[in-house]
Parts: C-alpha cells; structure tokens; sequence
C-alpha cells in the first residue's frame, strides 16, 4: 500500500499514522455518501454550450478565458450558477451532518459555485487536483467525521482516480467501499448512476 500511496504523496509514512488513527476511532452503523460538485451534482453543460470561448479554453485555461472575455468570477457565476435548478437526486441522499462533498480545482471558483448553488451548509473540501481528493476522504474520515462508517459511496463523474486507489481507502478505513459513476443530462437529471 506504500508503494500505491508513493503515487499521491512523497510522504507515505503516513500510512502507519492513519492506521493507527483509525485503531482508535469507533465502528458506527452509518452509511455516508461523497459527491463530486462539477458534473456529479450540477452540470456544466449549458456554459459549453452558450460559450464557445470556455469550450475551446477548458481545464485550466478556464479562468483565464473567464478574464478575457471581461467577466471576472462574480459575472460568471451570477450568470450560470445563480438561482440555477439542478438535479437533487443524489443529494437527496444526504445527510449534512456525515456526508461530504469533495471538489477540485481553483479554490475560489468551487467555493463560489458551492455558495451560488447554495450547498455550503453540507460539509465539503476543495482540492487542488483529482489525486488530492484520496487522500482529503482518509483525512476527512479520520480527523471530521472522527468514526469509521459502515460504508462509504461515492458518486463521480470521472471515478477513475477513486477506482485506481480502492483498495488502499478500504485497507487505510476498514471499510465497504462503493464506487457511483454519474452521467447528467445537462441539469434535468441523470443519463446514469450505476455502480462501477
């Protein structure tokens, strides 16, 4: 698992930490649910669309084709996040006390789009990248939630990275692990959420 965890981070003398933290923590028969915010709970699909400029600079050109085409973080927010509908479905899932909603990318924009969307009142992280995300759910687990929970879900529009490190989370947290992949249909609803 060192060796796995070599791969996220250079400090993979913190397996033996976590495992020792979690010795100490509860086993609790509840279920927590995590969730992605971009394309797992709101889609982005109307900004491609509508914004040619966006769908050509994409990833993290983003903010910069944001700034050229005059708008600063608050326009663009105002304009596709705002008093949007979006589809509850899996959020109807959860339970603001336990579950998480854990987001890459620039800080400032996922935190904008999480109070736009009204959702900062469920707990959250916002990483740096996808590889982050790992290693934020073993902390969150250990350090927030503070017990072990019978099982997690995670729901995700690109699993990839939660697939790949599956067995470190359930050898790391002593626990069931189950992995969503989520399609939106633009923000009607969802194409698909099927166990992967």
């Amino acid at each position: 698992m060192k060796e796995k965890l070599k791969k996220l981070t250079p400090n993979n003398f913190i397996l033996d930490y976590w495992k020792d933290e979690i010795k100490k923590l509860e086993k609790k028969e509840i279920e927590i649910n995590v969730a992605d915010f971009d394309y797992t709970l709101f889609s982005r699909d109307e900004q491609l669309e509508k914004e040619q400029y966006l769908r050509e600079n994409r990833g993290d050109l983003w903010p910069k084709a944001i700034a050229e085409i005059g708008w600063g973080i608050n326009s663009y927010i105002e304009k596709y996040y705002l008093n949007k509908i979006f589809p509850t479905e899996i959020l109807e899932k959860f339970n603001k006390k336990y579950d998480l909603i854990i987001t890459a990318w620039i800080y400032e924009f996922q935190i904008a789009k999480l109070n736009a969307s009204n959702l900062t009142d469920y707990n959250f992280v916002i990483t740096k990248n996808w590889e982050e995300k790992i290693i934020e759910l073993i902390r969150y687990i250990i350090y927030k939630l503070k017990f072990i929970p019978s099982k997690i879900t995670v729901y995700e529009d690109r699993p990839q990275y939660f697939i790949e490190y599956r067995d470190l989370i359930k050898d790391v947290l002593e626990v069931k692990l189950e992995i969503m992949y989520v399609e939106m249909d633009w923000n009607n609803g969802y194409k698909k959420i099927e166990k992967v």
